[in-house]
């Protein structure tokens, strides 16, 4: 029974582990999340691009501009 006992430094040392675990963890989600709001910016910007792109070589707004600019 007596190996059994966890000692009080054996359980210090686990609880040390894991403190450390979960501080490498904590450091991933902050670059998944730093990774995740430069992916939305790039996202953003890239569909800005296609709404201009698809407004500028629509026939229609080009007549448009046309008859404004006349």
């Amino acid at each position: 029974m007596r190996s059994e006992l966890a000692t009080k430094e054996f359980v210090r040392a686990e609880i040390n582990e894991v403190k450390a675990e979960i501080s490498e963890v904590r450091a991933e989600i902050n670059e998944v999340r730093s990774e995740i709001k430069q992916n939305n910016l790039l996202l953003k910007v890239l569909i800005g691009i296609s709404i201009f792109a698809l407004t500028i070589f629509n026939p229609d707004f080009v007549t448009l501009i046309e008859k404004i600019v006349k």
